[in-house]
């Protein structure tokens, strides 16, 4: 998929924008404050929903303002229009002029890969966040699994309550046990699927570099033995066994990324992590993602920016923000790519 036209008003501190892409790159210059992000989440919003940035979505709409209004014109196999408003409480979407009754319809259709300082740091976040990282990717391509956590959340909010109030849980083992298991199925099938394209990806870069991601859990061979453990008492009054005790750790040449990795090996990883997203959605759904990347150059050298601008521009449209104006690492990208597309953000965009 590609992103052939975007207009929008009224996002954050941009009144009016409106323009077109080139299938391939995309790179928008501008200093810092300008707006080039909101362009890329902008992007976002429109495709998923929500925003990438930890802050309240209600700030996404301008001051003063009542409303956004965003429209993309997307191509595919066929053209796509979806449209967004949003005032603040609620949201309408159209596709194609048909409004749709819930964001989740937009799943199918949400293909974009998207790497920003201001999304959720998987690096430095604990193991909840971790998960909820994985399992969103998940969900890009398997539906039924978004389903699947809120059943097994919904049963373990209710059996902790139970446990806090010294009741019986029984009745509510089985339910949650059958839920776990199912999670748990799909998370290993995942991850055996995700750790090989990771590593794949990583010989494909030449990074010099080894990372690794691990994923443990407590599965249990059969349900009757996932219930035994449950009802095991503790000491917390809380479900100690479940899909919810999962860990991912992350590792740089065996040592904790977050601990031993430099800045510049931190931004690294997680292009590779988006590098395998990317792979999978493409793989798995058929439809190449558009690849968004914010504030691309910084902490980087230049050596490591060509690999992944090299790899990502190959196969995918890449929209690209920077506040670098660094004419040569300008003219390496444009002597590798004959469809290419920069623009200065300080002058397209209309802020009044």
């Amino acid at each position: 998929m590609i992103i052939k036209n975007l207009s929008f008003l009224n996002v954050r501190k941009i009144s009016l924008f409106s323009e077109q892409f080139l299938p391939q790159t995309n790179i928008i210059i501008g200093s810092n404050g300008s707006g080039k992000t909101s362009i890329l989440e902008s992007i976002v919003f429109l495709i998923t929903g929500k925003s990438f940035r930890k802050k309240h979505t209600q700030s996404i709409i301008k001051k003063n303002k009542q409303e956004i209004q965003i429209k993309g014109i997307f191509q595919n196999e066929e053209s796509l229009t979806i449209k967004l408003i949003y005032n603040g409480k609620k949201k309408q979407i159209f596709k194609n002029n048909q409004i749709l009754k819930r964001t989740t319809e937009l799943i199918k259709d949400n293909a974009i890969v998207y790497v920003s300082p201001e999304e959720i740091d998987i690096i430095e976040e604990y193991k909840k966040e971790k998960q909820q990282y994985f399992d969103k990717i998940i969900f890009r391509i398997n539906s039924e699994h978004i389903y699947n956590i809120k059943e097994y959340n919904k049963l373990l909010l209710y059996r902790n309550s139970l446990l806090e109030n010294n009741m019986s849980t029984e009745p509510w083992d089985e339910p949650l046990s059958l839920a776990g298991l199912k999670i748990w199925k799909t998370r290993n099938n995942f991850f055996n699927f995700f750790c090989k394209i990771f590593n794949e990806t990583q010989k494909k870069l030449d990074l010099q570099l080894k990372y690794i991601i691990e994923y443990k859990n407590q599965e249990h061979e059969s349900k009757e033995e996932y219930i035994k453990k449950l009802q095991a008492k503790t000491k917390t009054n809380k479900t100690e066994v479940g899909p919810h005790k999962d860990v991912i750790d992350l590792y740089l040449n065996n040592d904790t990324i977050k601990e031993h990795a430099s800045q510049g090996e931190k931004k690294l990883f997680k292009y590779v992590l988006k590098f395998t997203e990317a792979e999978i959605i493409k793989t798995k759904n058929n439809n190449n993602p558009i690849i968004l990347l914010d504030d691309f150059f910084a902490k980087l050298d230049n050596e490591n920016i060509m690999k992944i601008f090299s790899y990502f521009h190959r196969k995918f449209q890449v929209i690209i923000t920077t506040t670098n104006t660094n004419t040569q690492i300008l003219e390496n990208i444009q002597k590798n790519n004959i469809d290419i597309k920069i623009f200065n953000n300080d002058k397209t965009i209309n802020s009044n």
